[in-house]
């Protein structure tokens, strides 16, 4: 298994077009990009792939992408949840799971299921919702990706943001007041 000590090095390697520094990164990210994958499973509710599975997927889709623009190691890996969203949000739009709902179940230690709320339709806004933010803003969208999406800490999201703490609960009240204010227009709250 790969050291992750020089991660930054390697991650600055591939976004200036190194490719084979990929392969690296991946390995020496696995359970932390798994760890992230099941975040993106659980609040997406997509059960029918492991987490292992979307880190391979993500690796493939990052290997056709020309570039990157990672600065380090919370960046990269926010970047990873960023495209696991992506390949999660495509899938449930070719599951029709939008139309038909989705009979979602959560397991538990016991191995019992139990039935969770489907929130596809949550997630399907939220995902519209940072695009037009990202035009407003980059950092509210990467924001609320992190926050949202990878289950980031307000400390991992500033480290991914490359700001202070302050800076990320500052972003993060104001993310959600505008999409709030959004979903509103559009008559989602609830």
């Amino acid at each position: 298994m790969p050291s992750i000590e020089n991660i930054t090095q390697h991650i600055i390697a591939y976004s200036e077009g190194d490719a084979q520094e990929l392969g690296f990164i991946v390995d020496a990210l696995y359970k932390e990009l798994c760890k992230v994958a099941q975040s993106q499973i659980n609040k997406l509710g997509k059960r029918d792939i492991s987490a292992q599975e979307l880190v391979h997927e993500v690796y493939l889709k990052l290997s056709k992408s020309l570039s990157i623009n990672a600065n380090g190691r919370r960046h990269f890996l926010a970047i990873a949840a960023n495209a696991m969203r992506f390949l999660i949000i495509d899938q449930l739009r070719n599951d029709g799971s939008l139309k038909r709902g989705a009979n979602f179940c959560a397991t538990t230690l016991s191995d019992s299921k139990l039935p969770i709320n489907d929130n596809t339709k949550e997630i399907f806004y939220v995902h519209e919702g940072i695009e037009k933010l990202r035009a407003i803003d980059e950092k509210l969208a990467i924001t609320v990706e992190c926050k949202y999406f990878a289950g980031y800490s307000e400390q991992e999201t500033a480290e991914a943001l490359n700001v202070n703490v302050r800076s990320v609960r500052r972003y993060w009240k104001r993310s959600k007041k505008w999409l709030a204010i959004e979903f509103a227009e559009q008559s989602i709250i609830r």
